[in-house]
């Protein structure tokens, strides 16, 4: 074929001689007369394009037996190459049949020629053998959205055996991935498909949809003509063999015949049980991804991306199993693409054998244009369990027709331990009629299944898209030992949480299809690297559209001014601000956020959300520029280098611009410290996002005495926010604030700071369990306010009685003094702050406790202000300033046995934030403290002892947070 190919190219050139002799002039003119006129010589013609060059992907020791050499030519106006090639299909025929078996050797590329069949139906069988690397591609220059004419099947009896490996799988492609792999030519785009047809496996494993309407569905006599004319299938062997895959990659394929006639990425058709179906993915397909047409066949570690109709899809009575399932749609196109779109069968849902597969860990991520998540319907029966649902799909989870209500509520069909984060996580049409469980009361609907049956509807907390953060973490696991194929597992969705972008079971997929490449986000400028990372700016200014901040090992992101996230609001989720706009950031684990100015701080305006979803191995961390490239040393003693992290919320506040307004309604609002716009509102549940595993290190601004950036502020932030695992670190103001609303928080640390530890005021609301607290030391690089302390509570400066009241519940708090001479106080009660302060220590203060204000008083003395079984020891256990209106040589109330209000030495030990302070391991002196019992109080949790660490084993601290130094702590 070379030759031949070099005789084109005489044949082509010697023609192009002729044509221009052709061209001249050869007319005579006469004798004696004159000559006309010259005219100019026409213009030469065009060169003709330059031959485009051929690609040769012929083995050096010629082609495989049972292939043949070929040569497709070149197309130069859609930028094809030529192709020198190994091909199976006989040249022109539409359908060929091998009868012989047939290896493709490793790395050796073979197109394919029409429709081929390995061997025949019925009649001789044949083995296709695709060793590792190996690459079939559809002959066709492109594809059309009809177009069928490359494909391969594989017959009733033959077999396919693919023996790819993680790192050399063998691909199924088109004409056009070749051409752009082996020049420069870029004719696949991100929404390439349907360039060929597909994979098709036929066996003889029962189906229930039979060409003859007399034959018993799961019997020989019960076949079905597969779509695309792909053949016959289906038959009485539930344990038939069609062969074995691992490692394989099923790209740009897909027909649409008809509504009901397509060619799917790869087709399961009546394959049975002794096929084996590992390491899979099939991208950009036009049709469904998969398709189980009955049968019994399972799979384990299957990807689809890209699909343009249903990722997985069902009917005709499967009967295998699924587990370890990642999709990623990106460009859905058909009527109604699904993330699972799940058959008995169409017009007969309750035809034997019934669809029963059995579905575990599993991941949808969908996208713009997508319908359900999940659709169960028209009979399937099975178990779909221990799923995550996310990105576009709406809703999460659909169940149609009551037949499928009937298996549902029969336990024939079980979904359960499924975590949703779609607009709906459940659809809510008419189908919704059964009563699941007759002995209660009243219909039991599909709200109330789902609610007993752990199916979790929220904001999802994976990380780089796929991986299950501390939401998805915290749905209880359905047991899968035992049920058909699928193992046990400890985990929903594909992947556990110790896989990793760099490490996962999919890291067979092709590059950029789960894990799109490192690119600063749309709304940020590369600037040069920081810390061997790119530097990706967010201007100041407001993010109008939401922005991910991702790919923490190769990025690092930096606030250049005061970033806003979205426009306020305002205070009334049911009448907003006009030009207000609902933006999220989120933030996944591991990502660091620098800023290096008094300027540069984060503002989250209500309406909008931050989400940070760091894990504990992983933290997102604010922190300060300077530190991170070197010109700025970390010190005990460094802050305020950047200004902090600010969250607006629309929950009640007692602090009214409008004097006039009343606490905790709509018109009650407040302006936030540093400019940071307004707060506050009357939705106690709102949602400004979620803190998870989160460090905000070296912030903190004192503008003016009253003005104050500090390194968190809680502005009106309500409950529906979830805030845990949160460190704050050498702020040079106060730790956390929280300013009204109605936001809890648990598992706090807060080290080396300049003012309070921990303090409110506003009328805050919410819970705050297991927090520890080391105050800062001064230096010439950060130093410490005239009244530092562990913790100020206030209700309202100048009007202690306003409502709403302050009154958080606090328990399991740890306060430990580092030793500058500056700090007063470790716990400050004052300006009539109500709620609870119990089961917690106070150590090497100068003053233990202190309450102040009458109102405070009152507060404790009916009940509304509770402090109990608490440990203190400090230079003086209770303050003496006489602000107790019932003994004014007492500056705390007068406690009675029963508050448990221990004084003595202390025994702490273990671990310490600071170098040389007392450790926060509780001994026996702690242990003796009776514990107050907290059950039913706020949001938080019984314990047994006193403190935010129970014992030495207990390191919930560690391993995310870092010493007053700034060291990162292990565990």
């Amino acid at each position: 074929m070379k030759t031949a190919k070099s005789l084109r190219l005489i044949f082509l050139a010697s023609a192009a001689v002729l044509a221009i002799a052709g061209c001249s002039d050869t007319d005579i003119s006469s004798p004696g007369a004159a000559a006309p006129p010259t005219s100019p010589p026409p213009p030469p013609p065009p060169p003709p394009p330059p031959a485009a060059s051929t690609i040769d992907l012929v083995p050096t020791a010629g082609c495989p037996t049972g292939t043949s050499e070929t040569t497709f030519a070149a197309i130069a106006s859609e930028g094809f190459s030529s192709i020198d090639v190994c091909a199976i299909g006989d040249a022109g025929a539409t359908t060929t049949t091998i009868t012989s078996d047939l290896t493709i050797p490793a790395n050796t590329t073979v197109a394919v020629r029409g429709a081929v069949f390995i061997g025949e139906d019925g009649g001789t069988s044949a083995t296709l053998t695709l060793e590792e690397g190996a690459v079939l591609y559809g002959a066709a220059a492109a594809g059309t959205g009809d177009g069928s004419d490359d494909y391969v099947v594989i017959s009733r009896g033959s077999q396919l055996v693919v023996n790819g490996t993680e790192t050399n799988p063998v691909r199924m492609t088109a004409r056009a991935a070749i051409n752009d792999e082996n020049t420069s030519s870029s004719i696949i785009e991100a929404g390439t498909n349907a360039q060929w047809g597909g994979l098709i496996i036929n066996g003889f494993a029962p189906i229930n949809a039979c060409i003859d309407a007399t034959a018993a569905g799961g019997s020989a006599g019960c076949e079905k003509s597969g779509e695309g004319a792909s053949g016959l299938f289906g038959g009485d062997d539930p344990t038939d063999s069609s062969g074995s895959i691992d490692y394989l990659i099923v790209e740009y394929a897909g027909a649409r015949l008809t509504n009901e006639d397509e060619l799917n990425g790869i087709a399961f058709q009546g394959v049975g049980s002794g096929t084996s179906v590992s390491h899979v993915q099939v991208h950009n397909n036009l049709d469904d991804g998969i398709e189980w047409f009955g049968g019994t066949v399972s799979a384990q570690y299957v990807v689809i991306t890209g699909a343009g109709d249903d990722s997985l899809d069902w009917t005709d009575g499967w009967q295998g199993s699924l587990q370890y399932a990642v999709v990623n749609s990106t460009v859905p196109s058909s009527g109604d693409p699904r993330g699972i779109e799940a058959d008995n069968r169409d017009g007969d849902n309750s035809k034997t054998p019934i669809s029963s597969p059995n579905l575990s860990n599993f991941t949808l991520i969908g996208s713009a244009g997508n319908q359900q998540g999940i659709l169960l319907r028209r009979g399937t029966r099975g178990n779909v369990v221990n799923g995550i649902v996310a990105g576009g799909y709406t809703p999460g989870l659909d169940i149609d027709n009551s037949f499928t209500y009937e298996n549902l509520a029969n336990g024939d069909l079980v979904v359960g331990s499924l975590f949703i984060d779609a607009d709906a996580t459940l659809a809510s049409d008419t189908d919704d009629t059964t009563d699941f469980d007759p002995a209660t009361a009243g219909v039991q609907t599909l709200a109330t299944y789902a609610a007993a049956n752990n199916i979790v509807g929220g904001n999802n907390s994976l990380s780089d898209r796929y991986f299950p953060g501390v939401e998805e973490l915290g749905v209880p696991v359905f047991a899968t030992a035992g049920i058909g194929n699928l193992v046990a597992t400890s985990f929903i969705g594909a992947f556990s949480d110790t896989e990793t972008e760099a490490n996962n079971w999919a890291n067979f997929a092709l590059p950029g299809t789960l894990f799109p490449p490192a690119d600063c986000p749309v709304g940020t400028t590369e600037n040069g690297t920081l810390d061997g990372k790119r530097l990706c700016q967010i201007p100041g200014g407001a993010l109008t559209s939401d922005m991910t901040l991702a790919n923490g090992d190769e990025l690092i992101y930096a606030l250049n001014g005061t970033v806003v996230v979205g426009a306020d609001l305002g205070p009334d989720p049911a009448s907003p601000l006009a030009g207000g706009n609902s933006v999220t950031l989120t933030i996944d684990p591991g990502v660091t956020v620098v800023a290096e100015g008094n300027d540069d701080y984060l503002i989250v305006a209500r309406g909008s959300q931050l989400v940070a979803n760091g894990t504990a191995s992983a933290p997102v961390v604010f922190t300060a520029k300077g530190v991170v490239d070197g010109s700025v040393t970390a010190t005990d003693s460094l802050k305020g280098v950047w200004g902090g992290l600010v969250i607006n919320g629309r929950a009640p506040i007692n602090a009214c611009i409008d004097a006039s307004a009343t606490g905790g309604t709509v018109g009650c609002e407040k302006s936030g410290e540093g400019a940071s716009g307004l707060f506050g509102g009357a939705t106690a549940d709102d949602n400004s996002g979620r803190l998870r595993y989160t460090r905000v290190q070296y912030a903190g601004v004192r503008l003016t005495n009253e003005d104050e950036l500090n390194g968190i502020a809680f502005q009106g932030v309500g409950s529906g926010t979830d805030v845990s695992y949160v460190q704050v670190a050498n702020n040079l103001d106060d730790g956390i604030e929280w300013f009204g609303g109605t936001v809890s928080a648990s598992n706090i640390v807060v080290t080396g700071v300049g003012d309070d530890s921990i303090d409110w005021t506003d009328g805050w609301q919410g819970s705050l369990q297991y927090a520890i607290a080391y105050p800062g030391v001064a230096g010439t690089d950060g130093g410490m306010s005239g009244d530092p302390r562990g913790i100020e509570a206030d209700n309202r400066d100048g009007a202690n009685d306003k409502t709403p009241f302050s009154a958080p519940d606090l328990s399991n708090i740890t306060l430990i003094n580092s030793g500058d001479p500056a700090t007063q106080q470790g716990v400050l009660l004052r300006r009539g702050t109500q709620g609870t302060l119990a089961n917690s220590i106070v150590a090497d203060w100068s003053t233990g406790l202190d309450v102040d204000s009458a109102q405070t008083f009152t507060n404790f003395t009916n009940g509304d202000l509770v402090i109990a079984s608490l440990f203190l020891d400090n230079s003086a256990n209770f303050a003496t300033d006489g602000d107790n209106p019932a003994d004014a040589s007492l500056g705390v109330p007068a406690f009675v046995a029963g508050d448990n209000i221990v004084t003595g030495t202390k025994s702490l030990s273990g671990f310490s934030f600071v170098s040389g302070a007392t450790g926060v391991v509780p001994g026996t002196a702690e242990a003796g403290v009776p514990v107050y019992d907290v059950t039913g109080i706020g949001n938080l949790v019984p314990t047994t002892y006193v403190g935010a660490v129970e014992d030495a084993n207990d390191d919930w601290f560690l391993g995310w947070t870092v010493d007053l130094s700034g060291n990162a702590t292990s565990n």
